[in-house]
């Protein structure tokens, strides 16, 4: 696939370089409006071409798909401008900012018959994909929990002008950043939620940047979960799972792209001897974006569905705002 990708901070170049590394796909051309002599540093070593104007590449019939690592705000309608063009659309996560933006893209999607790709890698990695595999098998009987903690300080080194640090882009701290991650998998294992509680703090950065992020949700099939997020410490990342009949939890030792193992443990049950596996890393990015080319080949299949991408971003926006309201409960 001939892609262009826009967007060439520092998860855009992340991209450019992974698809590098697949035969399925081509990048053309690298959209950033800003074209500083780094962006043109980049490209020029990577072999692709820089453009300012994702309009112009749109129009253009070398370019087979568009691939968005955008500021978040910007997300809906280059999506559905991408779409109107007859481009393939991959978007990084969050979809959109509100639950009507996530369904105008997925209703575009389904009219012009496009496979729409996210980037929610967390799914095709290893572990996280056998604790979707175990829940769904029964293995843990009834699910009846699921709680998450994952944080770094990787934000403590941006300018506070960069766009991750604007609420704008990114409200209720690092929801937009790692916790819509953590909501897609549980949305994916537990449904649509009912209520939600949160409340952000500034508890190192200057306000009104949040550095912290709790959120207490109750899905619809009464599935409890507790998500906490803090971009002022050293990484950690945990999530754990629990049914009636076990638990599973995983524990990450780095961000995506540090390339350090995962270890998954495994409760089958009281006085039943506890499993564990080391999942070295992998590639989860890439496997994101081949499993959604083949997908568009028509040669597999991708595994979000419609109604999980847009639960997941009406998750988002009732955390968002309960938190400006103060913690109040809120119906999504």
């Amino acid at each position: 696939m001939r892609v262009a990708v826009a967007g060439l901070g520092w998860w855009g170049k992340q991209i450019i370089r992974t698809l590098s590394k697949s035969a399925k796909f081509k990048v053309i051309v690298a959209v950033d409006p800003m074209a500083t002599e780094e962006a043109r540093t980049f490209t020029r070593e990577s072999g692709v071409e820089l453009a300012a104007d994702l309009a112009e590449v749109l129009g253009r019939a070398d370019i087979d798909g568009v691939i968005l690592a955008t500021p978040h705000a910007l997300h809906e309608q280059q999506v559905l401008s991408a779409l109107e063009a007859g481009k393939e659309v991959f978007c990084e996560k969050p979809l959109a900012m509100t639950t009507a933006g996530a369904q105008r893209i997925v209703e575009a999607c389904a009219r012009q018959r496009k496979v729409l790709g996210v980037g929610h890698e967390r799914r095709f990695e290893p572990a996280i994909a056998e604790l979707m595999r175990m829940v769904r098998a029964g293995q843990l009987g009834r699910l009846l929990h699921m709680e998450a903690n994952v944080s770094h300080d990787l934000f403590r080194k941006l300018d506070p002008s960069n766009w991750r640090l604007d609420s704008k882009h990114a409200p209720a701290g690092m929801m937009t950043a790692v916790g819509i991650h953590i909501t897609d998998i549980f949305v994916a294992l537990a449904g649509g939620a009912s209520s939600v509680r949160a409340r952000t703090e500034s508890l190192i950065f200057p306000e009104p940047v949040r550095d912290f992020t709790t959120a207490t949700i109750t899905f619809a099939s009464r599935v409890q979960a507790t998500i906490s997020l803090l971009s002022v410490t050293p990484f950690h990342g945990r999530i754990a799972v629990f049914g009636d009949k076990g638990w599973v939890e995983i524990v990450s030792e780095g961000n995506v792209d540090q390339g350090l193992p995962t270890r998954l443990t495994h409760c089958g049950g009281t006085g039943v001897p506890r499993t564990e596996r080391l999942y070295e890393a992998t590639d989860a990015v890439l496997a994101n974006f081949e499993a959604w080319a083949d997908a568009v080949a028509g040669s597999g299949t991708y595994p979000f569905t419609a109604g999980e991408l847009v639960d997941n971003i009406r998750l988002l926006e009732a955390i968002v705002e309960s938190s400006e309201r103060g913690g109040d409960a809120v119906a999504p």
